[in-house]
């Protein structure tokens, strides 16, 4: 660990969220379960999500398609009923076994109670259903993260990059992992191939600048900063990453300028900063 200077800065509330208006436009009723499912993906991309438990609700009735139930169940996670959410995947489950999507539903509502070991279970049967879905694999990964095997987790994700190796997601995520389990060379390999893919991706490129600087790679640690600052001029973080890597090379002077340039940074930006901090140093992100 490197014996740093880090400056003190001012904190400040962040915004709220501002929820969008809802869209009242009266629709046309439907007579078939598929028009009842085109009105409902529409009320849901509106975010009428009450809307569109009734009209899901009319195509399970009219159709016994399992689909309409995982449907209905997504619409219930959505509106924050998870309980009918379950009862929902669990009847397309007992309608098709077979189908993939009911056991991700089943799995995304466990990870909501914390119901770790259940979530693995169940993700784990789409991914056998699908296993050529990275999505699914991703958060099986995520899953055994949780309940302690990041070794299975890692497994997953290296799966997922090779089904969708030009995905810098994916990368991008494996790259964490590795880090995590200390394999920073690997680390910095899958996060320089996801910045490559998403060069215009100012936080991957930060994070990269990390990764170098944990590394010991300043030079090429000021190269991110500089470049996520020059996507992201607004970004506070950025500059006092960029200060601290200054400090390390030992130009003071270029420091003291960035963290002056950053000092209305804001509560969000200041754990940033300091989550960044402590894994440029060796810890966990």
């Amino acid at each position: 660990m490197r014996n740093i200077k880090f400056p003190a800065f001012p904190l400040s509330p962040l915004n709220k969220r501002q929820e969008p208006p809802e869209d009242d436009d009266p629709q046309p009723e439907p007579t078939t379960a598929d028009g009842n499912k085109k009105l409902a993906d529409g009320h849901i991309s509106k975010g009428r999500v009450h809307q569109a438990i009734t009209c899901y609700k009319k195509a399970a009735r009219m159709d016994s398609d399992p689909s309409h139930r995982t449907d209905l169940g997504d619409a219930y996670a959505y509106a924050e009923l998870p309980r009918k959410a379950l009862d929902q995947y669990r009847r397309a489950i007992k309608s098709n076994s077979k189908q993939p999507e009911p056991y991700f539903g089943l799995a995304e509502v466990y990870t909501r109670f914390g119901k770790w070991r259940a979530a693995v279970d169940a993700y784990a049967k789409a991914v056998e259903l699908a296993p050529d879905n990275p999505f699914y694999r991703y958060k099986l990964s995520c899953a055994f993260i949780q309940v302690g095997c990041p070794d299975d987790a890692v497994e997953h994700l290296e799966a997922a990059v090779e089904l969708k190796p030009g995905d810098g997601f994916y990368r991008f995520e494996l790259a964490a992992l590795y880090a995590d389990a200390g394999r920073d060379d690997e680390a910095v390999h899958e996060m320089e191939q996801a910045a490559a893919l998403c060069p215009a991706d100012d936080y991957y490129l930060a994070r990269l600048g990390m990764l170098y600087a944990r590394v010991g790679q300043l030079d090429r640690a000021t190269d991110m900063f500089r470049e996520a600052i020059r996507l992201q001029p607004a970004n506070l973080a950025y500059r006092c990453l960029l200060g601290d890597v200054y400090y390390w090379l030992g130009f003071e002077t270029r420091a003291e300028s960035q963290y002056t340039e950053a000092a209305e940074i804001d509560d969000y930006e200041a754990d940033f900063v300091l989550r960044a901090r402590r894994f440029s140093l060796g810890g966990a992100w």
